[in-house]
């Protein structure tokens, strides 16, 4: 106890050195926080997005990610029966997607997905209920801020990147209901209909640009992929961890800018506190040399020096860690607008365990650099270092 209230008293001795220490510290703190942060933030809210309605595995046109391209599967209910016929599958929710247009002169584009209502894994109804019939649809957020409400009428003619489809004239289609879909870009116009409506808009008869596989029980994907890979080797069969896995390759960047930025904070944390208590070791040359003078070990002084660096760290790491909740949430907003992912990704996500390594990282670093004076100091000459600072 003696200990803690000494070094308190030492470091409330000089509280602007103290703050400004502080404030140079809770900075780095706050950097490494968002760096931990935003190397694995990508990778859990993207596994996060692909276990949560329940389905493990991903078949895809072979050589290409679920919509990369315009690709689709040939003989879609042919596939979608074979997979279900193995036992270990619970259930197949086939989704065809594509680029319609809507309006009464079809002069704005929506993104079309062509869904099973009943095994589609690709929104969460928020109002309304799913399309029953084939002239029905749910919208999503975007055309939900247009004013668009359940009952409504959208009017989709077929149509992409090149403009409407020669004699292809809009038809009426009723909001059944409106739903956050999970994989939806910031501010994409996304409607989700009947798998055999969109067939027929979109002119690509029984094809599915992704199939989404549910598994029974127990079945483990690592397994089950393997196995549905052999019995389709002309599609490309994923289970979650191989796409986060993917995505985190393509996105490898972030990781290597969160590990530099990181290494940057922790050598920034070592050196200044290892400046700062080497300043404040220094003006007291006499002081240490009178204690050892007077029976203290060596060994209790380093230990009241280690616990000076300690609450100095204590205190940074509180305003640390405060400041790097509120920078990571600012830079979400600005990365959020990120072209091609989904909305619901979040580049920076907190878990406990990122907040044990930050705060481990950050007292080992002012600890281990707070020893280095410390330890010098105490081998000093007790009576050389006296007669020097003797007044």
């Amino acid at each position: 106890m003696l200990i803690f209230r000494y070094a308190a008293r030492e470091l409330l001795r000089h509280p602007a050195r103290s703050l400004f220490a502080v404030a140079g510290v809770a900075v780095a703190c706050a950097m490494l926080l968002d760096m931990l942060m935003l190397s694995s933030g990508l990778g859990t809210s993207f596994r996060s997005l692909l276990s949560g309605a329940g389905y493990a595995l991903r078949v895809a046109p072979g050589g290409t990610l679920p919509f990369d391209t315009e690709a689709t599967i040939p003989d879609a209910m042919r596939v979608r029966r074979a997979l279900e016929a193995d036992p270990r599958v619970a259930g197949v929710a086939p989704v065809l997607g594509g680029n319609l247009l809507e309006g009464r002169a079809a002069e704005r584009r929506v993104f079309a997905l062509g869904i099973d209502p009943g095994e589609q894994g690709l929104f969460r109804l928020v109002e309304g209920s799913v399309p029953a019939g084939p002239d029905e649809l749910v919208i999503g957020q975007a055309l939900r801020e247009e004013g668009i409400r359940p009952g409504d009428t959208l009017w989709l003619a077929p149509g992409g990147g090149l403009g409407p489809v020669a004699g292809a004239s809009p038809r009426p289609f009723r909001v059944a209901g409106t739903g956050t879909f999970f994989y939806a870009s910031a501010g994409e116009r996304s409607l989700a209909l009947r798998i055999e409506t969109a067939e027929a808009l979109t002119g690509r008869t029984d094809r599915a640009s992704l199939m989404m596989v549910r598994l029974e029980p127990g079945a483990e994907p690592t397994e089950v992929a393997p196995a549905l890979r052999a019995a389709f080797p002309s599609l490309e069969v994923a289970s979650v961890a191989e796409l986060v896995d993917r995505a985190q390759r393509r996105l490898s960047y972030f990781r290597q800018l969160a590990l530099i930025l990181g290494t940057v904070s922790l050598v920034v944390t070592t050196l200044l506190i290892g400046t700062i208590m080497a300043v404040s070791i220094s003006d007291r040359y006499g002081t240490i040399a009178a204690l050892r003078a007077i029976g203290v070990s060596r060994s209790s002084i380093l230990s009241a020096l280690a616990v000076e660096s300690l609450l100095l760290c204590l205190a940074a790491a509180v305003v640390g860690l405060a400041l790097g909740l509120v920078t990571a949430g600012w830079l979400e907003t600005i990365l959020s607008d990120f072209p091609g992912l989904p909305a619901a990704i979040r580049f920076f996500v907190l878990e406990p365990r990122q907040l044990a390594i930050a705060c481990a990282a950050l007292l080992a670093a002012g600890i281990g650099s707070a020893l280095v004076p410390a330890w010098r100091v105490t081998r000093l000459p007790i009576a050389g270092t006296l007669h020097r600072e003797e007044p």
